[in-house]
């Protein structure tokens, strides 16, 4: 055994050092401390304490971190063992510097989370480092920023714009993040292809004239003309028959076969609306059917027929057709693959009509793809004991343009689904629906010859719709409990278990004069496999004059049914519903998902929101939905206890300050409760200066 005795040379120097000597104020530095022993080794594991000579300039830790105050000079010491060092920090000020701040991103919605930062220059421009700035929110219920820079959005109500604050060395920088106010929102997509309609070159090069002087010439001219062709009918002239457009092939060159009035004087220009009036100023050729089949058919495969300016109709004696128009199936041989859809139709400022007394079930069947109805007039489309369509699609393809037209019908003005499709896995998809008038006449209501009633538009299966700019006028309680708009997903015979209803977008509508407003459903009618339906946009529409003694119906303003998910309902104004505002349906184990129900006016209603069997606002809201938003509405109640924060609720009409309600002006003042308190920073409600834009040229004379 032995003994040894371990010295420890004690610290013989200390030497402190820095990456710079200025700071600025609350600035940091990293100041290292060197200690030597005697031997001139490092000396490892000494007890080191830091001092500030001048803490009102520059405050440092136990590791030597420099942190600067105000403008000046401390020096800085560093002791071990008796034995110290200094370092001299200079806390400048960066007099007539600026303050750059940036956020990772510009927008916001409740619960997602953003960054931003702070680049800091003085009077010459150049970058000054080692900054920390000071951060502050002009609105922490809505955005909340952290020291680090991290940025919150706050469930806090409507929204807006919040400004972000740096601050250092008494400079201020900013930015602006705009608090959306809501939750993140499945929005429905678009259609994928927008047709274009444009008439081609008629006849086109090496192109021929066609005259059918009669109605056997005129099939016989469908069966003989090329593409490229024109086959002209006679003005005044009838032609009855079942007229078929044959498939020519599959090549077209890019070419189309042509029909169309030898005289052409008079008809409305391209993009102009053909009215009944013209027709008969006209004197246009007329096609009519004999009996229950089309008029206008077509064979499997058919393709590039553009129909222009004549009228089709049955014979007077029929008391029964069921379809005027038929691209693709007749219901007696019903299209079973893709390859044998027609496809490339343009029915074109044409007048579609049925007899004023006589049952015709559609105007136009478009079981079609790439297929128009644009500046057409189609009416009388009626029948007493079944549903009857202007325009009905179940077995067409897409995509689908129908824009700037009369649709006049007694069950459904136009409508997907209805039936199941015969071709496997087809789905109507990519549909443009805009600038169209949507109208029954008051007449039908009361009339001996009944016509059954329900809808002005309805969607059972289709995807990527686009419904704009259009105006659905007059409905009621008839068929059906006299919604206007319905869309839901019906598998309506059972075989079809791809059905679906999704991805539609119905925006700057006017709908007025009916007996209740707008219904989304998941899938209501049966209990057959499906898709139900989803991702449904409904955002900035106007919906008035509901449940009125003649307009008579459910008088709600909206009714979400069943399970639908990803419901985004936004900016919509919804005046006077009788019933509720905002219902809910279906039973609550199967609730809707992901509802977002934000910055709409809804005035009126005896019951508010309310779901069967639950009690008003926040109670039904949460029963019937998952993840579901309400927020930033206008809604006029009684009394709003039990309703859920962050919503405007006035006891009438007179608290939303509109323009002049009675006069159907629902802007609002620069003096109403909501001007700007939209979750996004808009007037709530619908943009209705964009609406009326949308619809200015919707009602031709």
């Amino acid at each position: 055994t032995g003994s040894a005795t371990v010295t420890i040379p004690p610290v013989a120097s200390v030497t402190l050092s820095a990456p710079s000597g200025t700071i600025l104020a609350n600035g940091t530095l990293q100041v290292t401390a060197a200690l030597l022993d005697g031997t001139g080794q490092t000396a490892i594991n000494r007890f080191t304490t830091w001092t500030t000579g001048n803490p009102a300039v520059a405050t440092v830790t136990n590791t030597g971190l420099v942190r600067g105050v105000g403008a000046g000079s401390s020096v800085i010491t560093a002791t071990s063992e008796g034995k110290s060092g200094t370092f001299t920090v200079t806390v400048g000020s960066p007099a007539g510097g600026s303050l750059q701040v940036t956020a990772s991103v510009n927008s916001l919605m409740t619960t997602q989370t953003a960054t931003v930062s702070a680049t800091l220059f003085d009077q010459s421009g150049n970058p000054v480092p080692n900054i920390v700035p000071t951060w502050a929110s002009s609105d922490n219920t809505k955005v909340q920023v952290n020291n680090s820079g991290a940025v919150t959005a706050m469930n806090g109500g409507p929204g807006g714009a919040v400004t972000i604050t740096a601050t250092v060395a008494g400079i201020v920088g900013a930015t602006v993040i705009n608090f959306m106010g809501h939750a993140p929102e499945n929005i429905a997509a678009l259609p994928q292809i927008f047709l274009n309609t444009v008439a081609p070159p008629a006849p086109d090069v090496g192109g021929v004239i066609l005259t059918a002087n009669n109605s056997a010439q005129f099939q016989t001219a469908l069966n003989n003309a090329q593409y490229g062709d024109v086959i002209e009918l006679l003005n005044g002239v009838t032609y009855v028959g079942n007229f078929i457009m044959p498939n020519k092939g599959a090549s077209n060159n890019g070419k189309w076969i042509t029909i169309r009035p030898q005289n052409r004087a008079g008809l409305p220009a391209q993009g102009a609306r053909m009215t009944p009036s013209i027709a008969a100023a006209v004197n246009l050729p007329i096609v009519l059917s004999p009996n229950n089949a089309g008029a206008i058919l077509t064979s499997p495969g058919s393709h590039h027929y553009r129909l222009i300016g004549f009228e089709v109709s049955q014979v007077a004696t029929v008391t029964s057709n069921t379809g005027l128009i038929r691209l693709g199936e007749d219901g007696t041989n019903p299209q079973t693959t893709f390859a044998s859809i027609p496809h490339d139709f343009v029915i074109d400022r044409m007048y579609v009509h049925g007899p004023l007394l006589q049952n015709t079930r559609r105007c136009v069947g478009m079981n079609s793809a790439y297929s128009a109805v644009i500046d057409s007039d189609l009416r009388t489309c009626h029948e007493n004991g079944a549903d009857a369509q202007a325009i009905a699609i179940w077995n067409g393809s897409g995509p689908f343009k129908i824009v700037n037209n009369y649709l006049e019908a007694s069950g459904e003005n136009i409508l997907f689904g209805g039936a199941d499709p015969a071709v496997p896995n087809l789905t109507p998809s990519d549909i443009e629906i805009r600038g169209n008038h949507f109208f029954k006449p008051t007449s039908w209501k009361g009339l001996a010859q009944h016509w059954n009633v329900k809808n002005l538009f309805e969607i059972k299966h289709a995807q990527r719709v686009l419904v704009e700019g259009n105006i659905f006028e007059n409905n009621w309680t008839d068929g059906q409990a006299g919604t206007a708009i319905s869309m839901k997903t019906v598998n309506q015979s059972g075989g079809c278990t791809w059905c679906v209803t999704q991805d539609i977008t119905f925006r700057y509508n006017l709908v007025r004069n009916v007996g209740g407003g707008i219904t989304l459903s998941g899938s209501p009618d049966n209990n057959f496999l499906d898709i139900h339906a989803r991702r449904l946009t409904i955002i900035d529409n106007i919906v008035h004059t509901i449940n009125t003694p003649f307009f008579d119906g459910i008088g709600q303003g909206v009714l979400f049914n069943g399970d639908p998910s990803d419901i985004v309902f936004a900016h919509n104004t919804i005046i006077d519903p009788t019933s509720a505002g905002v219902s809910f349906g279906g039973p609550t184990t199967t609730p809707l998902v992901r509802t977002s129900i934000r910055d709409n006016i809804i005035g009126g209603g005896q019951n508010g929101m309310k779901g069967s069997g639950v009690a008003q606002g926040t109670a039904t809201l949460n029963a019937f939905n998952v993840n579901s938003w309400f927020v930033a509405n206008g809604f006029t109640l009684s009394s709003s206890a039990g309703y859920p924060q962050f919503n405007t609720y006035p006891n009438n009409l007179a608290g939303f300050g509109f323009v002049n309600a009675g006069a159907f002006d629902f802007h609002l003042t620069s003096a109403s409760a909501l001007k700007n308190k939209g979750s996004d920073g808009r007037d709530p409600g619908a943009d209705v200066d964009a609406v009326l834009a949308a619809v200015a040229n919707v009602i031709v004379p």
